[in-house]
């Protein structure tokens, strides 16, 4: 029998740890993880957007933990939805916030034990790196509708299942994941294609590696904590950094890369607003004897290749 239920097992951090975790597991979703060559003992086509189908379908099932990763994660359109009104709808609203609130709920009713995936972009990015303590930033223009959007799925779940956690990470990457690029991938792609944008210089992140995510959540199933966690290079770079930085490890010279300044969009332009000040300081996973990767010890794996911790 399956011990683990994973939604969003296709994407690019929950099918690693669908690939690389040592639990058996079970999945639901919109895709079937077979399609991805990922193994799970069971399929479940779910609809995220559908609160009472998510409910129904937690409640049945026979996994003793739940782990979430789906989400609504591009930012730009995301920030199109923003509500205007006292009662948000749409896409992002539905599987950002809506969903994880009622997974939490099932999971009380059912003795099952959660993990929510959330995000640093809850916090406005004007005073980071953030620990687990921070307080999520309230609503306001400087944070989008996508953070507020996990912001809310984080308030809502802990609000239904106090024993549950959250675990936050910060522009993950990896080495292999040709489905969709992300952030360093992204990168090397635009410079092989001469189109690379200038990166900023004025914005504070620290990268999370993605297979230490499936380390910790190794931990977390079998000790069942509860609260906030982060996990994320415990030193603080920027675009530019780590751009450079990648570009010269892979490529062997940035010396065409330039400096760019991240500035808040103007309201109502449709441009999500990006954390300047972010990052996470990942405290509690410690307790475990996690030590995150690095952002240049990740650079190193990614040229090797190897999808796996530093």
């Amino acid at each position: 029998m399956a011990e683990v239920l994973v939604l969003g097992a296709t994407s690019l951090v929950g099918s690693h740890f669908v690939r690389a975790g040592s639990f058996a597991f079970a999945a639901a979703g919109r895709q079937d993880p077979g399609t991805r060559g990922l193994s799970v003992e069971r399929f479940t086509k779910a609809d995220l957007n559908r609160p009472e189908e998510v409910t129904a379908l937690v409640r049945s099932a026979r996994e003793a933990a739940v782990v979430n990763f789906a989400a609504r994660t591009d930012v730009d359109p995301v920030e199109r939805e923003r509500a205007t009104t006292a009662a948000p709808q749409g896409s992002a609203w539905g599987v950002n916030a809506l969903a994880p609130e009622a997974i939490a709920a099932a999971c009380r009713a059912g003795g099952k034990y959660f993990v929510q995936i959330s995000t640093d972009f809850v916090f406005d990015g004007t005073a980071g790196p953030y620990d687990e303590a921070a307080p999520r930033s309230p609503f306001s223009e400087k944070v989008s509708w996508y953070g507020w959007t996990k912001s809310e799925g984080e308030r809502r779940a802990t609000e239904a299942d106090p024993d549950m956690a959250v675990l936050r990470i910060s522009f993950p990457y990896r080495a292999d994941f040709p489905e969709k690029l992300d952030f360093a991938r992204w990168m090397l792609e635009k410079h092989r294609q001469g189109a690379l944008p200038p990166l900023y210089a004025n914005q504070q992140l620290t990268p999370t590696w993605v297979p230490d995510v499936t380390s910790i959540l190794e931990v977390m199933v079998r000790r069942r904590p509860s609260g906030v966690f982060h996990v994320a290079s415990p030193e603080v770079t920027s675009p530019l950094e780590f751009g450079r930085a990648l570009i010269s490890r892979i490529e062997g010279s940035s010396a065409a890369l330039s400096a760019g300044s991240l500035r808040a969009p103007e309201p109502g332009s449709g441009v999500a607003p990006r954390p300047i000040q972010g990052g996470l300081r990942s405290n509690r996973c410690v307790e475990f004897g996690i030590r995150p990767t690095t952002w240049r010890a990740g650079i190193e794996h990614l040229a090797r290749g190897e999808d796996r911790r530093a």
